[in-house]
């Protein structure tokens, strides 16, 4: 009896002898912006799944020195910035404390990030992270992983790379009055859908468009829609040959007025894969319907050539 009472103390014991655990996770994310969504708490209310799912009123969020405390229900997330890349993480689960020390390095000529992550645990942690992969010590990476590698998630938009072929494309170029824009793009389209019907060739996308400033006052615009076939220029409509490439596509659906959003966001995703555009960008109006004012809702895509 007293064996077996000696062999549980000396298990209990040696379960909380502590340890360290290391491990490495790669992010295809600049380091920078990597370092930036570990150091700022208004970025983990985005990306650490259990913050996200909490009604807002139940996040509280408190500034502590060089780092921040967020608690929701039944978890505590505490963060202290040792350096401009090394962040010590404190949580706290159902009353489980797990220590991590997170470093974040580049990893290649791109300037992707990792993550090398150090735990302090002991055997009982250890075993609960075998039932709760959550809880594991690159658990909270692989969020972070997870949300940075999601276009979606991460520029809050769906944008993907796509190899197109070449087409040809009947353009209506004309400068124009930045006052009367609307009237005069849909003059453009009119005129575009007459000379294809006139010329018995079948339009093969949806509309497209780019606008390009002249002065204070007037753009330049170029509408266009891509056809089955090359013919011969005419009343006033440049057929032009769209050359095979790839074209970084980005998804926006809302009110016409405020597209930047999508620019801003597929801007950010060029400059972080280190694509180099081509030419400017152009527009595809999905419902093959220009907007007729900034208040109208479209959808369309943001089209990029890039190299």
């Amino acid at each position: 009896m007293k064996k077996a009472i000696i062999a549980v103390i000396v298990l209990i014991v040696i379960g909380f002898i502590p340890f360290q655990q290391k491990s490495i996770v790669n992010i295809k994310a600049g380091y920078f912006d990597v370092c930036q969504q570990l150091l700022l708490a208004g970025n983990w209310i985005k990306w650490q799944p259990d913050i996200n799912n909490t009604p807002p009123q139940q996040v509280k969020t408190d500034n502590i020195h060089s780092g921040f405390l967020i608690t929701i229900p039944n978890q505590v997330f505490k963060m202290v910035s040792g350096s401009a890349n090394t962040f010590d993480i404190n949580t706290t689960i159902t009353g489980v404390n797990y220590h991590y020390l997170y470093t974040v390095v580049p990893r290649d000529i791109y300037n992707n990030g990792a993550v090398i992550i150090t735990a302090n645990t002991n055997l009982f942690k250890w075993l609960i992270t075998k039932f709760k992969p959550n809880e594991k010590p690159d658990g909270l990476i692989q969020n972070l992983k997870a949300f940075m590698e999601n276009a979606k998630l991460y520029y809050g938009f769906t944008i993907k790379e796509k190899n197109v072929a070449e087409t040809y494309m009947a353009v209506k170029k004309e400068t124009i009055l930045l006052a009367g824009k609307y009237p005069q793009i849909g003059k453009a389209f009119n005129d575009l859908n007459s000379f294809i019907a006139q010329k018995n060739i079948k339009a093969t996308q949806p509309i497209s468009g780019t606008y390009y400033l002249r002065g204070k006052d007037s753009i330049q615009m170029l509408i266009g829609i891509s056809i089955n076939k090359e013919i011969n220029s005419g009343n006033g409509i440049a057929i032009m040959r769209m050359p095979a490439g790839k074209v970084v596509i980005g998804d926006y659906k809302g009110k016409y007025g405020e597209r930047q959003k999508i620019y801003n966001a597929m801007e950010k995703y060029i400059q972080d894969n280190f694509l180099a555009k081509q030419v400017a960008p152009y527009e595809r109006y999905l419902d093959n319907k220009l907007p007729a004012g900034d208040n109208d809702t479209v959808n369309m895509q943001v089209n990029y050539p890039v190299l």
